[in-house]
């Protein structure tokens, strides 16, 4: 009879079980939940872009040293500090938001009349009032720490991380070139064209106080800046906006799904009914957060975008020889002014709609 070598055997069956511990590893990792710091830097590119023109800033923490030990021990308190450069810049631009939206005030003379001129005015105040709401919303939301607050507590799965760090720089690169598009299309009417109804967005400056055509040119260089300012929230904070409500949907969707794989094929339940209570609770204080930055964008977006659809569509159907049937340059900026603000309508109501299905799911 043939000896079996039990040493080879037990060696062949080691290097299998070693094979599955890796292979169940790899999977593992792949599957593995990450949260805190992993998930606020993943968005980074996005964030980054937003600080340029101060749509985003970070209170850095003042933290309390104890010196009870040879070493000292950072405390768990911190306390944010009051002011930084980022708060500050943040301020500033939130400022000239405002400042500028209560000069478009000044926008209406005497002598208007209804037509594609007194609409056009309506549509460029909505416009204003918008971006620095928005503005507001990024601000309140840096300032409260409820914008960093909802990626920290998030729990999501490793490639999850992935495909969102990928998403922001996707995001970010869209975002630049659009509002570098757009800026280029809205701002050459208003330089070439002097002494025309362009010329109201440089308000008081060439409604009310009259001016040579080169002041007027100065007065419009000054006054683009805030125009710039408002379609970069426009694009970015939407962007943003939209980061958050998948952030929260994605744990939302995991926190149902998990709860269905929990109930047996009898009913029964096989899991810690107080952990789920525990997770539901802190989503629900994540949404809670959340809302309370992102309630002023949506209903801003919602309200002020409603407004200028309607305005540049009535507009361009029974004022079109005042608007865009002026030349190629006119028809394609109202083109891209009714697309994009269409856009951003239609993306502002599907994330209210996406969040109260997933949460009355729950």
């Amino acid at each position: 009879m043939e000896q079996i070598d039990i040493t080879d055997t037990e060696r062949s069956s080691d290097i299998a079980t070693e094979n599955t511990n890796t292979s169940m590893t790899d999977v593992e990792k792949q599957f593995q939940l990450v949260g805190g710091d992993a998930v606020l830097k993943c968005f980074s590119p996005l964030l980054n872009s937003m600080k340029v023109f101060g749509l985003y800033f970070t209170q850095t923490p003042r933290r309390i040293h104890q010196a009870s030990t040879s070493t000292y021990t950072t405390s768990d308190l911190q306390v944010p500090r009051k002011w930084n450069g980022g708060r500050i810049y943040a301020m500033v631009m939130l400022m000239l938001m405002w400042l500028n939206a209560a000069r478009m005030l000044s926008i209406f003379h005497e002598n208007d009349k209804f037509g594609a001129f007194f609409l056009l005015k309506l549509s460029a105040i909505s416009a204003m009032f918008f971006g620095a709401l928005q503005y507001t919303g990024c601000f309140i939301g840096c300032q409260t720490g409820n914008l960093d607050r909802v990626f920290e507590n998030a729990t999501l799965q490793k490639y999850d991380v992935v495909r969102y760090h990928r998403l922001a720089v996707i995001h970010a690169v869209v975002c630049w070139v659009l509002w570098l598009a757009e800026s280029s299309i809205f701002l050459l009417p208003i330089f070439i064209v002097v002494n025309h109804t362009l010329s109201s967005s440089a308000t008081p400056f060439g409604v009310h106080i009259l001016m040579t055509d080169q002041l007027l040119l100065l007065a419009k260089v000054m006054t683009s800046l805030p125009f710039m300012l408002g379609d970069f929230a426009r694009f970015f904070s939407c962007s943003m906006n939209y980061m958050v409500t998948s952030v929260l949907y994605d744990q939302f969707c995991a926190l149902n799904k998990g709860f269905r794989h929990a109930i047996g094929c009898r009913g029964e339940f096989q899991g810690s009914i107080r952990e789920f209570r525990r997770r539901h609770q802190e989503l629900s204080q994540s949404v809670e957060n959340a809302d309370k930055f992102l309630m002023i964008n949506n209903v801003a977006g919602f309200c002020c975008q409603t407004l200028n659809v309607i305005l540049i569509a009535y507009c361009s159907i029974f004022f079109r020889n005042e608007t865009v049937s002026q030349g190629a340059i006119s028809a394609t900026m109202y083109a891209c002014w009714f697309t994009t603000t269409t856009f951003g309508l239609t993306l502002t109501a599907c994330q209210g709609i996406a969040i109260n299905y997933v949460v009355r799911d729950t």
